[in-house]
């Protein structure tokens, strides 16, 4: 009869990790964390951008609403440009022309400018009021 015997494993027989393998997840991992922060920065700017320009189209339509409800011979209705207002970060004007696209009708044409990351924005909103 054969006997068998046990023998302990020896220190390069060890079942785990090398350091060369985990020096390679460690770097895959932060290549990977490194987009995703990438990826979290432009989100952010596209949110700023898209916030501002939110911002800029309400204050416009509100604009825009205001000098609708004024009757037709308004001051504020005048043809020409109209002064500036600054509400916050943005500033609004607007302009109105008479007899433009048909008789007895005004257009009237908000402009709001505003700065996004150094860079001079304008939203414009048109509406054709008429004399009824």
């Amino acid at each position: 009869m054969k006997r068998t015997s046990l023998k302990k494993n020896s220190l390069g027989n060890e079942a785990g990790f090398t350091m060369i393998e985990i020096l390679i997840t460690i770097s895959i991992f932060a290549v990977g964390m490194l987009a995703v922060a990438s990826m979290q920065v432009s989100g952010i700017h596209g949110n700023a951008t898209a916030n501002a320009l939110t911002g800029a189209a309400a204050w416009g339509a509100d604009s825009l609403e205001q000098l609708l409800v004024k009757p037709y011979d308004n001051i504020d209705l005048d043809p020409g440009d109209h002064p500036e207002e600054i509400k916050g970060r943005y500033t609004i004007s607007w302009s109105v022309t008479e007899n433009d696209v048909m008789i007895n009708s005004k257009t009237i044409r908000v402009k709001v400018s505003y700065s996004d990351r150094g860079k001079p924005r304008n939203v414009y909103l048109t509406y054709y009021k008429s004399n009824i």
